[in-house]
């Protein structure tokens, strides 16, 4: 008669609670401990701007302390004309980027899947980018004169070759495999740019117009300082010519929060648009 030998099994535990990822929690602790290091920057340049300032490590009736940029900064914003010129940049900007997307994405299409289409128009594209918005103004003010019509042609003009150079590249990389199965299952033109290409493109399209809408921000600007458009740029340019230098680079410190708060926005817009895509859920990983 044989024994039979049992093993003893080990008593049953009680399942543990799921643990946080410990990339989430280092993604955390680098975003804000970037966030910190971001402000202390800020805060340091401040103190040392404040401190040259009241020192007078600047030529005099040329840079006002620190303080006093910010303590018109702030009053600035109660006054009703500082949103007037704010919303002239910002609408004619915004009204250019919606203008660029409309006219660069079917031109994408072309210039990406249409050969002819390509070679002839390169040498066109590579003679445009270059010219610098700036240098359109004469022909802005011609046409349209000090305008709103103006500031949009030069956005127009100057913003729409980040995103289409973005479109066309997102177009040639495009899957070769998706786009023979495309073929191979007789999707047609439609579906085959709805399920194929807008997708692949997407990321490539997101990344073109943050780009271009801080260009144009930067444009219209620009075009109002020189053009004598109304806007943010011209109330600088009222206060440089009144002696006004506080309310000039409280304008300025405006100007550059406008495209920091614009280049915020597509990027809050971009995570959740992309979530699907490696890049955002690597970063999401970290």
């Amino acid at each position: 008669m044989t024994t039979t030998q049992f093993r003893e099994l080990p008593a049953p535990t009680r399942p543990r609670a799921p643990r946080r990822s410990a990339g989430r929690t280092s993604f955390a602790a680098g975003s804000l401990g970037k966030g910190v290091l971001g402000a202390g920057t800020v805060l340091a340049v401040l103190a040392a701007w404040e401190v040259l300032a009241r020192a007078g490590a600047f030529p005099p009736g040329s840079i006002p302390p620190a303080s006093a940029v910010l303590a018109e900064f702030v009053r600035q914003l109660g006054v009703p004309l500082f949103w007037a010129a704010v919303w002239n940049t910002v609408s004619v900007a915004l009204l250019g980027l919606l203008l660029i997307a409309v006219i660069a994405a079917p031109l994408a299409l072309l210039i990406g899947l249409v050969r002819p289409v390509q070679e002839s128009t390169w040498f066109l594209m590579e003679f445009l980018k270059p010219i610098p918005p700036v240098a359109l103004i004469p022909l802005g003010l011609l046409l349209w004169g000090p305008s709103p019509g103006m500031k949009l042609f030069l956005i127009v003009m100057g913003a729409i070759w980040p995103l289409l150079t973005q479109l066309i590249y997102g177009i040639k990389e495009i899957n070769g495999v998706g786009a023979d199965m495309a073929r191979s299952y007789r999707l047609g033109w439609w579906l085959t740019t709805s399920r194929l290409v807008f997708p692949s493109v997407l990321p490539f399209a997101l990344t073109g117009l943050r780009i271009s809408a801080s260009i144009a921000i930067v444009i219209a600007v620009v075009t109002e300082m020189i053009g004598g458009a109304a806007g943010l740029g011209q109330n600088i340019v009222v206060a440089q010519s009144a002696g006004a230098l506080a309310e000039m680079y409280a304008l300025v410190i405006a100007a550059g929060l406008l495209g920091l708060l614009i280049n915020a926005a597509f990027r809050a817009v971009q995570k959740p648009l992309l979530f699907w895509h490696p890049s955002v859920r690597q970063e999401g990983n970290l």
